[in-house]
């Protein structure tokens, strides 16, 4: 299970070799700053699975907007790549 650490924006500099070990454990480190959220540090493989889901989280929300929206002609799979093979000879 992942751990979330919370602490001072000083320690970034002060231990950044144990805020670096923790991302490494793949545990997220939350800075703060008087008290108050201002970063977030995240392992570059924990980072790159966020990005992964915000792209599909949108992905997902312009094809839900393509079907709700009456002017989209929607095609099934087979049609899709007859349609294709006519107009690119694939």
């Amino acid at each position: 299970m992942h751990s979330i650490h919370v602490r001072p924006e000083r320690e970034l500099r002060n231990n950044f070799s144990e805020l670096s070990k923790l991302n490494q454990e793949h545990d997220a480190v939350i800075l703060t700053n008087r008290g108050k959220g201002s970063h977030v540090l995240l392992s570059f493989e924990e980072f790159a699975e966020y990005e992964e889901f915000r792209h599909n989280r949108y992905l997902m929300q312009k094809i839900e907007e393509a079907e709700n929206d009456p002017d989209t002609r929607l095609i099934d799979h087979d049609n899709l790549w007859s349609k294709l093979e006519e107009k690119y000879g694939l």
